[in-house]
């Protein structure tokens, strides 16, 4: 093997090392700073149905088993919700969640992301008659939490 064989390997090598440096220090970080959606947040709810949009604040619990249940802080109007999340990366969520109205149910997914303090989310919602029929939807949604 000549030098300039031995010093292209050892370049390389180099190279190597100092780009895997980032990401192992990162991936055991990333378990340290790991962060969770368990826990009981205040959420405040924008639904874009009109001028202005209406807003709805509410108490939301998510489960270790991956259920939620929300209802209304007092003040605001009656509203509850149940559903499931998950976490699909780190600090990425998603909910899925029903709340149930005389008249039918109103369905929504959220997408948006999950600090150790909030969580922000987007969601298209759509209102379902009791047979199931859609009434009213796509309906932007937002969602701004902060951990109680």
């Amino acid at each position: 093997m000549t030098t300039s064989q031995k010093s292209r390997r050892a370049r390389i090598a180099l190279a190597a090392c100092l780009l895997a440096f980032p990401l192992a220090a990162a991936g055991s970080a990333s378990a340290a700073d790991e962060v969770s959606l368990v826990g009981r947040w205040d959420v405040m709810v924008t639904v874009h149905n009109g001028v202005p949009p209406q807003q709805g604040p509410m108490i939301c619990d998510f489960t270790p088993d991956h259920r939620l249940h929300c209802g209304t802080k007092p003040g605001g109007p009656p509203q509850k919700g149940d559903g499931i999340w998950t976490q699909t990366g780190r600090g990425t969520i998603s909910f899925w969640i029903t709340h149930p109205e005389p008249n039918g149910s109103i369905n929504a997914t959220h997408l948006g992301e999950v600090t150790r303090t909030g969580f922000t989310t987007r969601a298209v919602a759509y209102v379902y008659l009791p047979d199931g029929t859609p009434l009213i939807g796509p309906v932007q949604v937002e969602a701004d939490a902060t951990r109680l």
